[in-house]
């Protein structure tokens, strides 16, 4: 007995830490889904498809923030998939995001095992499921969520690719090409970093493939590129032309100096780093006014009180460079060795990404860090590592590797413990929550509590028979839409600037907020005669005075397909190159 348990207990333990992460990932995942102004614009897309067929999915995909430029359409293709295998609904849409975030668990298991032995390796995987900011990206849809898998995956099988005991060097070199492909059509940073960064790795590594490897490697590439290269031969390269000017814009948009940039870049990525792998939200560091001579600090309260953690996280993300570069010279000279290889992919990894987030170091956003999600982690390692290699004794070293470790996790459990008691509160209590450094929400909105309000709008539909109208926060405006739509109730945006007597009318805002500046927009033209809170989200019951009233009801047509608007890129759908193909003929 005693034999068979020093064989399997590892084995055990990275099965329950896999089980762990999973069910972090699982636990309530569609009645706390996150659906919001992204999640129903790309439902909307999913329903076309599932509803008239796949050949109405868009040759490219979502616009990246705040320009017109569009990535690859892959993430909608996994999306269709999965809503024609788990159901179209929000939570059935978001399935396969769920399941690429669990397969990232053992894929980080095993990138990180080629480097670190096996215990910190089970430490590592056991911060890195537990980390809050991975599972709450983990639980919705949206493009950048799927990053930290395939960009793992794009990564391991570069090392796979240039491993001298690998015999199928050809076969993961078409792994990585086919996830790097994939990689660039999720977020427009990454269509810069991992190609940078794969390039790099490779000519520093030359490594020797057969012809037809190389030439299946590319055939891969270029085959999962054919929808947006088909739709830019279609428009004269305009969604391309975009790329330039989306990260032109971006990095131009203020008027801070390259240091400046340096300075906050090194900022934002210690403070993310440390809340990656503690899951801590509240460190700060003082902002520099460098509009004054000298420059000064600038510091609140709520800055003074996170500074202690902000520091520390400056020395351990400074601690993780520089162990680093001491591990990159320490392999330097172990020629065909995976460790040096791994180390040399980090470095790449990291400086890539680091040049590539200074430009836009003030328009930051927390999705950006998906893009570098398993760095923290790995500079972690090299901590364990290094105080391994210091204390000399290994039970007092396996010691302090089980106290931080302990700590670590500790401290992810409680704030995901923390986040996951608003989310079952959120539909029937009324709280504010501090700054969300994860999501950046303002409160917590779930999809049970959309449903529910959802349900409480329907009832006045069935009584009249008549169309719904509404207005809400941006955020949640288009969700609640598509969720009336979804059970075939006659909507409306009630900005459409008629009023109709034949109508239910409600507003949605937030519970608790000063909303005389939204409701001052209707109460002229209508009466509040009835309003309802549902935890952190008010919704009120409107009626049209008479004497604003424009007609009787209103004429629902049926829906048509999307359009390109004036001056945006054209969006082409399979169907419609299909239809100019058969007119040529």
């Amino acid at each position: 007995m005693n034999n068979y348990f020093k064989k399997y207990w590892f084995v055990g333990l990275i099965v329950a830490i896999l089980a762990l992460g999973t069910f972090l990932r699982v636990y309530h995942f569609a009645d706390w889904l996150h659906f919001e102004l992204d999640q129903s614009r790309d439902a909307i897309v999913i329903d076309l498809a599932v509803e008239e067929g796949a050949a109405n999915l868009p040759l490219l995909g979502p616009k990246a923030a705040g320009s017109f430029l569009r990535l690859g359409p892959i993430f909608y293709y996994f999306e269709y998939i999965s809503a024609k295998i788990f159901g179209n609904t929000p939570a059935g849409i978001a399935t396969v995001n769920l399941i690429f975030s669990i397969l990232t668990l053992p894929l980080f298991y095993l990138f990180v095992r080629r480097y670190f032995e096996r215990k910190i390796s089970m430490a590592l995987l056991a911060v890195f499921s537990t980390s809050l900011f991975l599972i709450m990206y983990s639980r919705f849809a949206w493009n950048p969520n799927n990053l930290p898998f395939f960009i793992l995956l794009t990564f391991y099988a570069l090392l796979q690719t240039v491993d001298p005991d690998e015999k199928r060097k050809g076969w993961w070199a078409a792994v990585a090409s086919g996830a790097m492909a994939i990689t660039t059509q999720l977020h427009f940073v990454a269509f810069l970093v991992v190609p940078m960064v794969t390039v790099v790795f490779l000519v520093i590594k030359r490594p020797r493939l057969r012809l037809i490897h190389w030439f299946a490697a590319v055939l891969i590439f270029v085959v999962l590129y054919i929808p947006p290269i088909v739709n830019d031969f279609g428009t004269g390269g305009a969604n391309i032309k975009q790329f330039a000017k989306v990260f032109t814009k971006k990095s131009t948009k203020n008027d801070n100096s390259l240091f400046e940039k340096a300075v906050r870049n090194y900022k934002e990525n210690s403070l993310s780093y440390l809340l990656l792998v503690s899951s801590y939200q509240k460190a700060e560091l003082p902002k520099v006014n460098y509009k004054v001579v000298p420059a000064v600090l600038v510091c609140d309260e709520d800055c003074t009180k996170g500074t202690p953690m902000g520091i520390l996280s400056i020395i351990l993300f400074s601690a993780g460079i520089i162990l680093l570069a001491y591990n990159l010279i320490k392999v330097w000279r172990q020629e065909n060795s995976p460790q040096r290889d791994f180390i040399i992919l980090i470095c790449l990894w990291f400086g890539v990404s680091f040049v590539a987030f200074t430009p836009i170091a003030y328009d930051f956003a927390p999705r950006f860090f998906l893009l570098v999600a398993g760095l923290p982690f790995i500079f972690l390692g090299l901590m364990l590592q290094f105080f391994g290699q210091i204390i000399k004794n290994r039970r007092a070293a396996l010691v302090a590797l089980i106290v931080i470790v302990a700590i670590v996790l500790f401290s992810n459990l409680r704030e995901t413990q923390a986040r996951f008691s608003q989310l079952s509160r959120a539909p029937f209590e009324n709280f504010k929550i501090k700054a969300d450094r994860i999501l950046k929400e303002q409160e917590r909105v779930t999809m049970l509590q959309q449903e529910i309000i959802t349900d409480y709008m329907e009832e006045f539909y069935k009584k009249n028979n008549f169309p719904i109208y509404l207005d809400s926060d941006p955020f949640y405006r288009r969700a609640f839409l598509y969720n009336l739509e979804q059970r075939q109730i006659p909507r409306d945006d009630m900005r459409n600037n008629k009023i109709y007597r034949d109508s239910n009318y409600f507003l949605i805002y937030p519970s608790g907020d000063n909303l005389d500046a939204e409701l001052d927009d209707y109460t002229d033209k209508f009466e509040i005669i009835g309003q309802k809170e549902f935890g952190t989200l008010l919704v009120f019951n409107l009626v049209p005075k008479k004497e604003f009233i424009t007609t009787d009801s209103q004429e629902f047509r049926p829906k048509g397909k999307p359009q390109s608007g004036p001056n945006v890129p054209v969006r082409f759908r399979w169907e419609e190159i299909f239809a100019e193909d058969s007119e040529e003929e």
